[in-house]
């Protein structure tokens, strides 16, 4: 089994950095939407 480093470096940076951005995005959103979460239910 390939390590993780491996891996990486075979992969060519052009193919990497779009799932890197949308991994990146979705933790954002998931952190946006618990703090909205959190707000509606300190306000409500």
């Amino acid at each position: 089994m390939q390590s993780l480093e491996d891996f990486v470096v075979d992969e060519n940076e052009e193919a990497l950095a779009p799932a890197v951005v949308l991994a990146t995005i979705a933790l954002l959103a998931v952190f946006v939407v618990g703090i909205l979460v959190s707000a509606v239910g300190l306000v409500a």
